[in-house]
């Protein structure tokens, strides 16, 4: 059985309590990529290590402190899908129904999908991206039938495991309604659980919404203190806002 291995696990979120652990999706996903994790991966990817080449991978894709390089970011997945990697199966799949570094081609991708979904389904109640991802996949139809109610029942399963950027997707469904009840405040108690759980793209949203006051009173200190909180991350982004406030 697939698993990720201990050495990829960057640090443990023991003090707030949650079962997941923070792995090196949780870096790739907020975006707080350094150069001294891009080559220890890069090492481990010329050993054959499958979460690492998905690493790499997706470190190509999206410019993540390698340059952006779909071709190259095709390669690195694509070996780690051999493996059976379910991440870079997933994000393979992507670069073949977009046509990404490669033809576009639905049926390789709607095939990449499925072999996702089952390690997905199988990693269900031990991984919390495995829930997450299934929901990207219901909610866009991606190898299954698309289908919103289970996508957010999926993303609510992530987000209790510790996920959070379930966390996120959820509050941004919340900001703007439609699939559910539009209601801004549980947007921002969720945004509120992410940021304080440690997730940069979480402290950004929250610092610009009390920069903006739309959801929440405006508070320009407070926003600072988010900003300031992500930017030590490394986000961008948030060196951005500061830079801006």
């Amino acid at each position: 059985m697939r698993r990720f291995s201990i050495a990829l696990l960057l640090l443990t979120v023991a003090s707030f309590g949650w079962a997941q652990q923070n792995t090196i999706e949780d870096s790739l996903t907020w975006g707080n990529i350094t150069p001294s994790l891009v080559e220890k991966y890069q090492g481990m990817a010329e050993r054959g290590h499958s979460a690492a080449l998905y690493y790499i991978g997706r470190c190509y894709f999206n410019g993540y402190v390698l340059p952006k390089d779909k071709y190259k970011a095709v390669e690195y997945l694509g070996r780690a899908a051999e493996k059976d990697q379910p991440e870079a199966l997933y994000l393979l799949g992507q670069c073949y129904n977009y046509g990404l570094g490669v033809v576009k081609n639905e049926g390789k991708a709607t095939e990449l999908f499925q072999k996702a979904i089952k390690w997905f389904e199988q990693d269900i109640e031990e991984n919390a991206y495995a829930p997450y991802y299934l929901a990207l996949c219901y909610s866009y139809g991606f190898g299954v039938k698309s289908d919103s109610g289970k996508s957010i029942s999926l993303l609510e399963k992530a987000a209790n495991m510790g996920n959070t950027q379930a966390l996120i997707d959820l509050a941004q469904i919340y900001l703007q309604g439609g699939q559910v009840p539009k209601n801004p405040s549980r947007a921002l108690e969720l945004f509120t659980i992410a940021a304080e759980h440690g997730n940069p793209i979480a402290q950004l949203h929250l610092g610009y919404s009390y920069l903006d006051g739309e959801i929440v009173a405006a508070d320009r200190v407070k926003a600072r203190d988010w900003f300031q909180k992500a930017a030590d991350q490394g986000l961008p982004g948030a060196i951005k806002a500061l830079q801006n406030l």
